[in-house]
């Protein structure tokens, strides 16, 4: 009797000992910061060996590594935006309708067969909705959706894109999804276009005086909030879905209207970081209504700081180009913009940077 009761209770010592272990590793599972691994990527334009800026981190922007080296599908392709999927996968576009892929955490790049275009097509913005449902947009009213992981791809037919220089694809959804940026000729004017029914027909976005008459450089969205941005520090912000637009404008930012708003990504409905021209970058934790400048912008001066994103509240990466040279660099907060550092200067512009989303 005493063996089995010995027995019982050594037995009742592992089990709880197995419940404690379980509980710990689904607590572990569920906290999205230690599930994600702070690996990132950002590209840039060709560079003195004349192939295409591909730029690696697996620490969160610390420390970067060069990718692509003499892959012949990057030869003269200057790259101009990147979409982290997870650790092994990212896609990459730029000119030449070029479309590349990784699935082995950037030790091969795989050039994707894209519609067939003029060589003088460029592809600059791309967002995806999960890993298979991928928006690209670019110059001459090019749109390219695949729902099947870039396995066959339908090219967006409508009059609003014709003629339409798309700078800046965002997919809400996978029904709910907007081209911004300007006229390829004839029209100093932007626009802004949107889908609700996954492409198959568009409408276009008028904001009131005449908005339009900024250029449109990106769109951006968390929960119901919607905001697209642009040129001389000018946005429109929607609350309710994008049923309704306000007009706003970041104040006393530099140049002489104002600093063109490059990239800006959303933390949540109120937290929003942007990169601006002049080596400028602006948070705002109220969704617009008060922004805080941040910085100084280390390393080069005079830059356009054209890609920023984050891995969370503290840590926040960005990109730049000159605007007098072809230099670029990348800089990193940890504490939430308090101050940035310096992480790499490289001798081409750099476009976009991604981590996972």
């Amino acid at each position: 009797m005493k063996t089995k009761q010995s027995l019982f209770t050594l037995s009742t010592i592992v089990l709880c000992c197995l419940a404690i272990i379980q509980i710990g590793c689904n607590k572990d599972n569920d906290d999205p910061e230690r599930a994600k691994e702070k690996v990132v990527w950002a590209v840039g334009a060709v560079d003195s060996t004349n192939y295409g800026l591909i730029l690696f981190s697996s620490d969160g922007g610390d420390n970067w590594m060069r990718q692509g080296v003499d892959n012949q599908d990057l030869f003269g392709i200057n790259l101009s935006d990147i979409w982290a999927v997870d650790e092994k996968t990212a896609w990459a576009v730029g000119s030449e309708n070029t479309i590349l892929r990784t699935t082995d955490q950037g030790h091969t790049w795989n050039k994707i067969t894209a519609p067939p275009q003029p060589p003088e097509v460029e592809l600059v913005s791309i967002s995806m909705v999960g890993s298979s449902n991928i928006w690209i947009s670019g110059s001459y009213g090019t749109v390219y959706h695949s729902t099947d992981g870039g396995k066959t791809w339908i090219e967006i037919e409508s009059d609003i894109l014709n003629n339409k220089y798309i700078q800046g694809i965002h997919a809400v959804n996978s029904n709910e999804i907007y081209c911004v940026g300007g006229y390829e000729s004839g029209n100093t004017n932007g626009f802004i276009a949107k889908t609700y029914d996954g492409g198959q027909s568009w409408d276009s976005i008028v904001p009131s005086d005449n908005y339009n008459k900024h250029l449109w450089i990106g769109a951006a969205s968390s929960g119901n909030t919607h905001i697209v941005y642009g040129q001389e520090a000018h946005f429109i912000v929607s609350n309710d879905g994008g049923q309704t637009w306000k007009n706003d404008s970041v104040p006393d930012t530099g140049g002489t209207n104002g600093a063109d708003i490059n990239c800006l990504k959303m933390l949540d409905a109120d937290t929003w970081w942007g990169a601006f021209d002049y080596d400028e970058i602006l948070r705002t934790d109220n969704s617009g209504d008060l922004w805080s400048a941040q910085g100084p912008a280390p390393g080069p001066q005079n830059m356009w700081l054209l890609g920023i994103d984050y891995y969370n509240e503290d840590m926040c990466i960005i990109v730049g180009s000159s605007a007098s040279s072809n230099n670029g660099k990348i800089i990193k907060t940890g504490n939430g913009g308090l101050s940035w550092e310096l992480k790499q200067e490289t001798d081409a512009w750099m476009q976009k940077v991604s981590f996972i989303k």
